[in-house]
């Protein structure tokens, strides 16, 4: 018999329910099945997980280069006001 084919026919709540009903050989099959649903449940939510990680990494490197391009111009304006005190620059 091909099981496996029936057994993605059910759904979640007949599957729990057949793993505590069924002989242990129909258990194992249906709780196989379930933990196959579980970590493919998983590996969509990790790859979401990824994407959405991936996108907030983008927009703190660019934040990042924001801030480093306004100390480089304060650094340039408190020079210049250095330089004006102590009268190089006028």
């Amino acid at each position: 018999m091909n099981f496996h084919k029936k057994l993605e026919e059910i759904d979640e709540d007949q599957l729990k329910t057949g793993v505590n009903e069924h002989t242990p050989q129909f258990g194992v099959l249906e709780s196989n099945e379930l933990i196959k649903r579980s970590i493919n449940r998983l590996e969509k939510t990790i790859d979401t997980f990824s994407g959405q990680s991936s996108k907030q990494t983008e927009k703190m490197i660019r934040l990042t280069w924001y801030v480093v391009g306004l100390t480089v111009v304060m650094v340039a304006g408190l020079t210049i006001q250095i330089l004006n005190a102590f009268g190089i620059i006028r």
